[in-house]
């Protein structure tokens, strides 16, 4: 049986869509191809990699939906699956035209994450975010079923179709291998994934200075895509910012990297601010700071709050609130007995809660119960 997974936004080699979710149904002996933005085609861990040109905007990425559904359509797989909603559109074509069943994977509250996008105009923003939301519900009533995140956005899309199963981005626990943590580290502090104004990185900034102003000595590295359109004026001169604070922008590196950068940090950051979108998420790197056996510093606010007070695995600061952050983390700093526990109580957690491998057999199950009916 083939299956034909489908993004417009992601890397071909994203975590949850490779490492995770192509791989778990190629060793349950499916085969897999990925038809993503990529430089060239090519074979990676066993699946096959169609590329189509990458994209430069967010207009360009629109239009190479064409590109995808092509290339999707001259696959001829049994199943296709989805990641991102200007995808949607090419989901029913291909479900109408082809006769296959099409899952759509939602990762993210889509509609919610508008409201604050910058390159939408304020007045707009409202009306959009509505508009998307309708659509995307209305359109999943069509499709084979629908993958979610969390027990939220389910109930969502349960109301418009009852075929689906939450799938949380937990991390691999093979990728994340570390011996429970025995012993404190040098101060390093990490922050791992994307990172804009609403992700911190203002809170961050500020933060750290403060830190340093208390451990001389201390490092900070933000590992990720940095976006600095939507930044207040006060953050023009982000070089300034970065040295007072002894902040390096580390940039994307490949996900096989990121155990090693793990490894090498003391404590780990979750500064995000309460948009309606994050509100409702699971921040995956919450759970990898976690599998890592790192102390968190986090928002106090929905899914981090209750995933660090329920496991004592760190420490909460108001979001927005750098003198809060900056306070928090040098309460873990003058405390290595506290910050070892909070990373041992965290490490415990993640095997016992938190691992893809838990999250796996579920997919594996909703596969076959579509190929059946669609039989």
């Amino acid at each position: 049986m083939k299956v034909c997974i489908l993004t417009s936004a992601h890397p071909p080699l994203d975590a949850r869509i490779f490492h995770k979710e192509a791989q778990t149904l190629r060793q349950a002996g499916y085969e897999v191809v990925i038809i993503a933005p990529h430089p060239a085609s090519e074979t990676v861990g066993g699946i096959r990699i169609c590329a189509v040109p990458p994209v430069t905007s967010r207009r360009e990425r629109f239009l190479r939906t064409r590109d995808i559904y092509a290339q999707a359509k001259r696959e001829q797989a049994d199943i296709y699956h989805f990641h991102d909603p200007d995808l949607i559109p090419v989901g029913l074509l291909l479900q109408k035209r082809c006769h296959k069943p099409v899952i759509y994977d939602v990762h993210e509250y889509y509609g919610d994450s508008l409201l604050t996008r910058h390159w939408i105009p304020k007045g707009l923003r409202p009306i959009v975010a509505r508009t998307v939301n309708y659509l995307e519900k209305r359109a999943a009533r069509s499709f084979a079923a629908i993958i979610t995140v969390n027990t939220h956005m389910a109930g969502l899309f349960k109301r418009e179709n009852p075929v689906g199963v939450i799938l949380h981005n937990y991390p691999l626990a093979s990728q994340f291998v570390f011996p429970r943590p025995e012993v404190a580290k040098a101060p390093f502090v990490l922050y791992l994934g994307g990172i804009n104004r609403e992700r911190g990185l203002e809170v961050i900034l500020q933060a750290m200075v403060l830190v340093k102003a208390k451990f001389p000595g201390i490092k900070c590295e933000l590992v990720g895509p940095v976006d600095t359109a939507d930044l207040s004026p006060q953050f023009s001169d982000l070089a300034g910012w970065l040295e007072r604070g002894n902040v390096q922008l580390r940039g994307k590196v490949p996900y096989t990297e990121v155990p090693k950068l793990l490894a090498q940090s003391s404590l780990a950051l979750v500064p995000l601010l309460p948009t309606l979108n994050y509100q409702k998420a699971i921040p995956v790197k919450l759970l990898e700071y976690m599998a890592a056996g790192l102390p968190v510093v986090g928002s106090r606010f929905g899914y981090i709050e209750a995933i660090i007070r329920q496991n004592h695995c760190g420490r909460l600061a108001e979001a927005g609130n750098p003198e809060a952050l900056a306070a928090e983390i040098c309460s873990l700093l003058e405390d290595p007995a506290a910050a070892l526990a909070c990373g041992q109580n965290g490490w415990d957690a993640f095997h016992q809660c938190y691992t893809w491998e838990s999250e796996q057999t579920k997919l594996i199950d909703l596969y076959a119960g579509i190929l059946r009916r669609a039989t």
